[in-house]
């Protein structure tokens, strides 16, 4: 009884290797590839999510250093830090974070070629949507700052982000009062007025600027 259940199993041994035989003569190379490519692609994804969880847990470790060594100010540690973020934490949101950060440290300095620095790499390399805006409406600042208008103008160009649309509005119409633009300035500020009709701390100041213009109109 035992030799003919081994008996058996063998002979259905036999026969999945006469099957797999035939699968391959009649498939041939490419299934075998296609097997291949299949465990690779696999072990590859396994391999990125792994890495990628890695690099997520390394950079929150710098990210929540820097953020501490700030709240002490110990700044020189802190820009270290953040540095560290943008040279080998770029694909993660810390990098664009820490370049946020620096540009603010920089421009309270009054260092406005640091900040612009900062905030075009945010634009260019960010992964992030509205904190790609947040660094345009502060980049189009600083451009103001330096009697820069038309720079301005230019950098904000883009929304990616409707709900920056108000924001981005109030910098073109300081922007086009700016070149003395005095239509384009009030088109702006009412269109900022429309877009963020809640915002009680900025309306205020956008009707004082849009009285402001019709005093000197």
């Amino acid at each position: 009884m035992l030799k003919r259940c081994a008996l058996t199993e063998y002979l259905t041994e036999q026969e999945q290797v006469e099957q797999l035989k035939k699968w391959l003569r009649i498939y041939g190379l490419p299934a075998i590839v296609g097997i291949l490519v299949g465990i690779v692609i696999f072990y590859s994804w396994n391999y990125y999510h792994s890495y990628r969880a890695r690099i997520l847990s390394h950079g929150s470790r710098v990210y929540d250093e820097m953020l501490t060594n700030r709240a002490q100010n110990n700044m020189q540690t802190t820009e270290v830090q953040a540095e560290k973020l943008l040279s080998h934490y770029t694909s993660t949101p810390y990098g664009e974070t820490a370049a946020l950060m620096l540009a603010r440290e920089a421009i309270i300095k009054k260092d406005y070629p640091t900040a612009m620095k900062q905030l075009s790499w945010t634009i260019d390399h960010g992964h992030n949507a509205a904190l790609r805006q947040i660094a345009r409406i502060r980049l189009a600042r600083l451009y103001l700052a330096e009697n820069q208008a038309d720079q301005a103008i230019n950098t904000l160009n883009k929304v990616e982000v409707k709900a920056f649309e108000g924001l981005v509005d109030e910098v073109l119409g300081d922007a086009y009062l700016s070149l003395h633009q005095i239509n384009e300035a009030r088109d702006a500020y009412q269109k900022a007025l429309h877009e963020i009709p809640n915002a009680d701390e900025i309306r205020p100041l956008l009707e004082m600027k849009l009285n402001n213009l019709a005093i000197a109109g």
